[in-house]
């Protein structure tokens, strides 16, 4: 398995990883902002991108600058925006190695922590952060109500 910085050319499979995460999200658009991001524009959820490949591809892993991130005590911090890796490859270090690629990015730019978020129902990316090292900071229920 090998980890790399995403480059020009991984524009398709960049945005299908990006679709098979994130199903319901328009995949022109996910393909779009691959391209914007490869074509040099500055996205403000995107700031760096790791593939994993072997013979083919096995996971991304996306980040962003935030200006904060709940939890975290400096600031900017950087935050896991995605972090998917393919069903059969799960359980292999694919993710561990993205994580940790995430993680020399961010040292290597002076940062001192990294952040990340799931839903509080998702077991298994709870555990995988677990694994990788994270803590835990606080759970949040979120509200709607829609004004007609």
């Amino acid at each position: 398995m090998h980890i790399r910085p995403v480059r020009q050319g991984d524009t398709q499979t960049w945005a299908t990883l990006r679709a098979r995460l994130w199903p319901d999200a328009d995949p022109t658009q996910l393909a779009a902002q691959c391209s914007a991001f490869l074509d040099g524009n500055e996205l403000p959820t995107i700031a760096a991108v790791f593939i994993a490949e072997d013979k083919g591809a096995l996971g991304f892993l996306e980040l962003a600058i935030r200006s904060f991130s709940d939890g975290c005590e400096s600031m900017p911090v950087p935050h896991v925006e995605g972090w998917y890796v393919e069903s059969f490859a799960r359980g292999c270090g694919v993710g561990r190695g993205l994580m940790q690629a995430a993680e020399e990015w961010a040292r290597g730019r002076g940062f001192t922590e990294l952040a990340s978020d799931t839903e509080p129902w998702n077991e298994p990316s709870l555990a995988a952060h677990e694994r990788c090292g994270f803590q835990e900071t606080e759970r949040l229920v979120k509200f709607r109500k829609q004004l007609t």
